[in-house]
């Protein structure tokens, strides 16, 4: 009884490894695309003779074919550059004072001569006026001495002009003393009038330092003194950032491309607020050092700004050339699979029969440019590559060209596919 249960369960695991033999053959044959060349040998399978069934198709691929193709290319370096204004300024005062006026807001466009802050000046106006009056009282004095040279000298010419007997030595010597004295007390009023329009303009000086206005036409910044407030000697008032049609952009370029960067140079510049696509800009100068720390160079360069997106501070993404322009093999993106250990393309040649197929090949890629890529070496110009719908080839897999969709795998003839 028990060999009989034995017998039964060995029948019953053979039964089920053919069911599912059968089972995965049927479904294999089955797959959605794929047909099979019909056999030539009649009794292949199994049928014999004329009801002979059919054998496997081969499979293919339907893929976009391209053909890899020159592209001029010159090597570039990505750097980051800063946004700087033609000229930037803190504004801030001279002379300590109180702030009697402030004349803008936060972010205001100021004109050139607009004021800005106007500090108490009562005791300024208080030394002009006394200044000033002094410059007076010294004038009248010069008038003063005008008169008694004159006189001196009339005086003088008498004497002169008289009988030498009638005259006494001593009273020509009198004469001309007070001359000479008149005069020079003439001189020395003019130096105390030339003093005090000096002492005047001193004054007038430091009363127009009470009086702070903008420089140029710039964007104020943030305001941070009011009305009321005491400030310091050298206190910080506002920035002014002045507002031109363009503006600078410095970058830093590594001493090695320094050769291939010159006044005059068109660089790239890419940014958000730039637009989508890059823009030139123009190196306009250099620095003269090399810094000793980074090795870099500082480069200026000049980017139109009359919209006034640009800002200073800003950074944008600067592409510099660092090497002469070359002509390179490239292809589609598309057309690129990468692994962890290299690079390749399908190359799709005719085989001896003359079928398309594809052939896996290593490549060396360089920088993307647009929707291709540069092939460094691998590749040679005019060879036909696999490029959307690559990601399904595998070596040696038959090829037919067409744009891939889902349509799965093309037929590899006209044989018909299994009933």
């Amino acid at each position: 009884m028990k060999r009989a249960w034995i017998v039964a369960g060995v029948v019953a695991g053979v039964a089920v490894v053919v069911g599912g033999v059968v089972a995965v053959r049927y479904s294999v044959i089955n797959l959605p695309g794929m047909d099979f060349v019909k056999s030539t040998d009649p009794g292949a399978a199994g049928g014999g003779g004329d009801g002979g069934g059919g054998g496997g198709y081969e499979p293919s691929e339907s893929v976009e074919l391209v053909d890899a193709a020159v592209l001029s290319w010159q090597p570039t370096a990505d750097l980051v550059g800063t946004v700087f204004a033609v000229r930037s300024v803190t504004v801030q005062n001279e002379l300590a004072g109180v702030v009697r006026t402030v004349g803008f807001t936060s972010g205001d466009v100021v004109e050139a001569g607009r004021v800005l802050i106007q500090q108490d000046d009562t005791v300024e106006r208080a030394d002009l006026a006394a200044a000033e009056a002094a410059v007076r009282v010294a004038e009248a004095g010069i008038a003063q001495a005008e008169v008694q040279v004159k006189l001196a000298e009339v005086e003088l010419a008498r004497i002169a002009g008289a009988d030498p007997g009638a005259v006494a030595a001593i009273e020509r010597d009198r004469a001309t003393t007070r001359l000479d004295a008149a005069r020079a007390e003439r001189t020395r009023l003019v130096a105390e009038q030339e003093q005090s329009a000096a002492r005047a303009g001193q004054v007038r000086a430091r009363l127009e330092k009470m009086t702070i206005r903008a420089p140029f036409r710039a964007r104020a910044g943030m305001r941070n003194v009011h009305e009321g407030q005491y400030l310091a000697e050298g206190a910080e008032v506002v920035s002014l950032q002045e507002l031109t049609p363009t503006i600078y952009l410095d970058f830093a370029v590594p001493q090695e491309y320094v050769p291939l960067v010159r006044p005059g140079t068109t660089v790239m510049a890419t940014g958000e607020l730039l637009g989508p696509e890059p823009v030139g800009v123009r190196v306009v100068a250099m620095d003269s050092t090399v810094n000793r720390e980074t090795r870099n160079v500082r480069v200026r360069s000049e980017v139109d700004n009359a919209r006034g997106v640009l800002t200073p501070g800003m950074s944008v993404r600067v592409r510099v050339p660092i090497e002469s322009p070359q002509s390179r093999v490239s292809v589609p993106s598309t057309a690129v699979r990468r692994t962890a250990y290299a690079s390749m393309v399908f190359v799709v040649a005719p085989d001896a029969k003359g079928d398309l197929r594809a052939s896996q090949r290593v490549v060396t890629l360089g920088r993307t440019v647009g929707d291709r890529v540069i092939v460094l070496d691998g590749l040679r110009e005019g060879e036909r590559v696999a490029g959307a719908g690559a990601f399904k080839l595998r070596d040696g897999v038959k090829v037919v060209p067409g744009v891939p969709g889902g349509g799965g795998s093309a037929r590899a003839g006209d044989a018909g596919g299994v009933q």
